[in-house]
């Protein structure tokens, strides 16, 4: 598995911006959100600068865990449907797909040094269970880590315009059926020189990334190729095992895909790929590689429309069936095992870096 290039890193937020991003965040731990909102109520804020709207998810309404996560564009909030679709076999296995600023109001054992030090020249103190801030981001792939100068900037600005949105909600000025798929929304009409709330229908979009095939000539070959018989199960997915270059990195998740055979339940290929190489082209390269040593199989079994989407186009171009909506049982056992394997791994403390 390659390693991901050094990079220039980004600037560290200054003392002014966490001076910003902590005051907000201790109001809104004064309002407390959750106890009106549930962590699937997901509200909208449409940002000045930003292209796309942000959705904002209130953690904290089963007295669990209590947070708040941002999550900047459309993309992103597909990326969280899937999770709260449950578009896994196993819900760790969506964890690093996730794109999010988060807000936590946790434990003094989940302060790292970093947060603590930020907090000193704040002159800031937190007591008991449930008190301690401290904020992170996700990007798909990675584990959560520190916020750069321009994302606390992002999420200070959200949690602001957030904060007088559940504000507005909890003095009862807005009555959004969130079952009925609405929410609330908040932007700046800039004719008016005023920040407008309202009840306004959430979107749903789908994570889809349409892949053709570009070289003809490969094209033709396998359109030529020879009919296998075989039925075939693929999947891709994050593992969540970090994976980490120094202290001063993110740790990262593999990229695992697996193609097995439907009848025998034998794995036909699998594949790792590291933070540097784009998640989306390895199971279709994948089954593309299989096809031209073994020829067309009779049918392509996927578990999500993610997944769908990526292998549509080549599958129809070829000739071969795509199923969608049957499962991948012969996978999903395999990835219990695999799970199984990992948890307890990771519970006798294996060091994967």
């Amino acid at each position: 598995m390659s390693r991901k290039k050094s990079n220039p890193r980004p600037a560290e937020p200054s003392l002014e911006q966490w001076e910003a991003l902590y005051e907000v965040a201790v109001n809104l731990k004064k309002l407390a959100p959750w106890r009106a909102l549930s962590d699937t109520d997901i509200l909208i804020l449409e940002l000045p600068g930003q292209d796309e709207p942000a959705y904002c998810s209130v953690m904290g309404h089963g007295d669990m865990s209590y947070g708040i996560a941002v999550y900047p564009g459309n993309e992103s909030l597909a990326r969280l449907r899937r999770i709260l679709e449950q578009d896994a076999h196993s819900p760790e296995l969506l964890m690093l797909e996730q794109n999010c600023l988060v807000c936590n109001f946790g434990d003094r054992e989940e302060i790292e040094a970093e947060d603590r030090a930020v907090m000193k020249q704040l002159g800031l103190r937190f007591r008991g269970q449930g008190q301690w801030i401290y904020f992170r981001y996700m990007i798909p792939g990675q584990f959560p880590w520190f916020l750069d100068a321009g994302q606390a900037e992002l999420l200070t600005a959200a949690l602001q315009n957030l904060f007088m949105l559940c504000k507005c909600y909890m003095e009862g000025k807005l009555k959004p059926d969130f079952d009925a798929g609405k929410t609330l929304k908040r932007w700046y009409d800039p004719e008016k020189d005023l920040w407008m709330n309202a009840v306004a229908p959430l979107p749903v979009p789908r994570m889809e990334r349409t892949l053709d095939l570009q070289d003809d000539l490969l094209l033709a070959r396998l359109k030529r190729s020879k009919k296998a018989g075989t039925r075939l199960e693929v999947d891709s997915f994050y593992l969540p095992v970090p994976v980490q270059e120094d202290k001063h990195s993110p740790p990262v998740g593999v990229h695992m895909a697996l193609l097995v055979d439907k009848d025998s339940g034998l794995v036909l290929d699998q594949n790792f790929s590291g933070p540097d190489e784009p998640d989306y082209v390895i199971a279709p390269s994948m089954l593309v590689n299989y096809m031209e040593e073994h020829g067309r199989p009779a049918a392509v079994y996927v578990r999500s429309d993610w997944l769908g989407s990526l292998l549509r186009n080549t599958c129809k171009a070829v000739g071969v069936r795509l199923v969608e909506d049957e499962g991948v049982p012969v996978l999903d056992g395999l990835l219990d095992e695999l799970m199984g394997s990992l948890m307890m791994g990771l519970a006798m403390g294996d060091d994967f870096a």
